[in-house]
């Protein structure tokens, strides 16, 4: 901290909420600020420093741009990083005031990411629809409920069709943070308008009121939400959003232009 801000003003909290951030150039990476108060921190012009490998010099700094939450009084901190190798990957945030604060990124090779990544084969699983909820108390707890629930993804992955998969839980999630992200998935499909060429699924996380995890959920071997996928016609990951970055309209945008 002290190589990258030496004279800092103040103490910053950097809220990481991404599970998991893959190796490669230009990856992306969302975050949240809180200060000393506990208030957070909003529109600050803010620069990134990572060190990849210990006892060399910090990288940066690289600016990161700021993005209003839909819908929300809050933000996010989204800046692409150079992450050639996993592990547990420092952080640094400065704001241009002097203020500070770090964190760690969790970054992992896709090879052997724990949740499917770009190249693998997404698990194909039935998702509960309008004529069917498999066993699901609730097809959707966005109210009004989303309408990504007219096709079954599996069904959809048989018929080689390319599929934007959303697994969150509005009802069920307490945090400002994933809480909208069915909301904001189901904004950039309508203004797309292009359900023809790209299917939009959303499954729920449980199968009853925020108990039991659904069995799909599992299958996908996902231990955190939410989750955003943009599989292939032929059922391979093309690109994942997790956490914070599936609040974000111009990430899903682009993830969803990666599949046509």
């Amino acid at each position: 901290m002290n190589e990258v801000a030496p004279s800092r003003t103040g103490d910053l909290q950097v809220i990481n909420a991404s599970f998991e951030t893959l190796t490669g150039p230009t990856q992306l990476f969302a975050f949240g600020l809180v200060g000393a108060d506990n208030t957070p921190v909003i529109g600050a012009d803010v620069e990134v420093w990572t060190r990849t490998r210990e006892g060399e010099p910090a990288v940066g700094p690289v600016p990161a741009q700021f993005r209003e939450i839909p819908n929300q009084p809050l933000g996010l901190y989204v800046v692409r990083l150079d992450l050639p190798v996993a592990g547990a990957i420092p952080l640094a945030a400065v704001t241009s005031d002097g203020a500070a604060g770090q964190t760690a990124l969790r970054v992992a090779d896709p090879e052997t990411a724990t949740v499917p990544a770009a190249g693998d084969t997404a698990p194909v699983v039935a998702t509960p629809t309008t004529e069917d909820l498999l066993g699901f108390e609730r097809l959707c707890t966005l109210y009004p409920p989303c309408g990504m629930h007219k096709n079954s993804f599996d069904s959809l992955i048989a018929d080689g069709r390319p599929v934007m998969l959303s697994i969150a839980t509005p009802g069920f999630c307490e945090t400002a943070i994933c809480g909208p992200t069915v909301e904001v998935v189901e904004s950039v499909r309508t203004a797309r308008g292009d359900d023809d060429r790209v299917a939009w699924v959303h499954l729920e996380v449980f199968v009853d009121g925020g108990v039991t995890l659904a069995e799909q959920v599992t299958d996908w071997n996902l231990p955190s939400e939410p989750w955003l996928f943009g599989v292939g016609a032929d059922g391979t990951v093309v690109g994942r959003l997790d956490g914070p970055l599936t609040v974000l309209p111009e990430e899903i945008m682009a993830l969803a232009e990666q599949l046509v």
